[in-house]
């Protein structure tokens, strides 16, 4: 008997976690509609975007890329307000009250029909990923044929203006799928800045065409502390890269398909050892190496560096002159 009570507790237990909801972040107001059913998601669902610009239709294309990939189904597009009477379809409807707060979005999930809508192409986005989140993990990569969607209502907006994350890339150096992929994750998340930290003394990761020694000589270094600074000794690898401009847009247009803009960290005058070790000229003393350099030793030190600041903000000019029309609009 008591191991009979055992196991209806444990049901009950399970039926009461199959009934939240873990979106992150946590939506302004969720409401589940209890015993009311599932959506089916399948082969013959239809995404359904007729009240979207081209802007819109890309997210379409977004969450069909999303699902096939993932969970293998290929789901039919569609754009005719007609296709909207149907069932078994994702509606992304963009048009409503010009009184709500500034990105919202909201889902309502019923048995036949999803609907996911804002007033901007942005919100629509946002609503997509908490719509990816609401897909069961479990049967994440296992090529079903039905996925269930529990009935509900979302109402959500951005609490903050900027959301952002911090990829740094000058001390460990990441290859450009690395940063797409992480780039995917802020926009499950529903960031809408990242913050790429390119230059810095440990490495200079962006080419810049007219002075070709920041990446082939800054880029590397020939070798890393061991533990934490100042560490315990040095491996003594030769461990660098860098990114072209070309991959530079490669990524900064990835983002933007995503809502989020790219915000470069480009270091100057200060944490400048790797544009110093290329071009040793920029240094106060340049007869010295510059891994003997720094820490500076007294305060003498950090006013004789000011005198060269005037030589790295020319460099830093051109630098800036050839990579900031790579980033969005906003930093130009």
């Amino acid at each position: 008997m008591r191991f009979i009570k055992t196991i209806c507790l444990l049901l009950l237990a399970s039926v009461l976690v199959g009934q939240e909801v873990n979106i992150i972040p946590r939506p302004v107001e969720v409401e589940i509609k209890k015993n009311d059913g599932v959506f089916i998601l399948n082969k013959n669902t239809v995404i359904v975007s007729a009240m979207l610009a081209r802007e819109g239709n890309s997210n379409a294309k977004y969450l069909t890329d999303y699902i096939r990939k993932y969970y293998g189904l290929q789901l039919k597009n569609a754009y005719s307000q007609t296709d909207l009477d149907k069932k078994n379809i994702i509606e992304l409807f963009l048009g409503w009250s010009d009184e709500t707060p500034k990105g919202e979005y909201g889902i309502s999930i019923k048995k036949d029909k999803i609907v996911v809508f804002a007033d901007k192409e942005e919100a629509i986005f946002n609503g997509i990923q908490t719509l990816i989140q609401l897909l069961p993990i479990q049967n994440l990569n296992s090529k079903t044929q039905n996925l269930q969607i529990p009935q509900l209502t979302i109402t959500d907006y951005p609490r903050f203006q900027y959301r952002g994350m911090h990829l740094d890339c000058s001390r460990h150096f990441w290859s450009v799928d690395f940063v797409k992929q992480y780039i995917d994750y802020l926009a499950l998340h529903k960031f809408n800045k990242f913050h790429w930290h390119l230059t810095d003394d440990q490495g200079w990761r962006i080419e810049i065409k007219k002075y070709p020694l920041l990446t082939s000589v800054g880029g590397w270094r020939n070798g890393t502390i061991i533990g934490r600074y100042p560490g315990t000794g040095n491996d003594g690898l030769k461990y660098g890269g860098y990114y072209t401009q070309e991959q530079i847009k490669e990524v900064v247009k990835y983002a933007a398909h995503r809502y989020i803009d790219v915000i470069p960290e480009i270091e100057m005058p200060g944490h400048a050892s790797a544009a110093i070790a290329a071009y040793p000229q920029l240094s106060c003393f340049p007869e010295i190496q510059t891994i003997n350099f720094w820490p500076a030793k007294d305060i003498d030190d950090y006013i004789n560096l000011k005198a060269r600041v005037e030589k790295r903000m020319a460099i830093m000019k051109i630098s800036g002159s050839e990579v900031i029309d790579e980033f969005t609009d906003e930093f130009n």
